[in-house]
């Protein structure tokens, strides 16, 4: 079951923890929460994203979503 991201409040957002399922909007794509960054900037590594099977991708997103 995924969290409809777009109905969270900027705090409920930022309490998610790493790697919640989420979706955008009640029909949309569907990802994997990362963070919040310090500038507010929600990171989600989206499912159609397939570059995210790449480890190093992968990794260099968690460390955007965490600066």
């Amino acid at each position: 079951m995924e969290i409809n991201i777009w109905k969270l409040t900027q705090d409920e957002t930022k309490a998610l923890p790493f790697g919640t399922r989420v979706k955008s909007g009640t029909d949309g794509d569907k990802g994997t929460f990362l963070g919040v960054r310090s500038s507010g900037v929600v990171v989600v590594a989206w499912d159609y994203h397939k570059g995210l099977k790449d480890p190093k991708t992968m990794s260099r997103l968690v460390e955007y979503a965490l600066s």
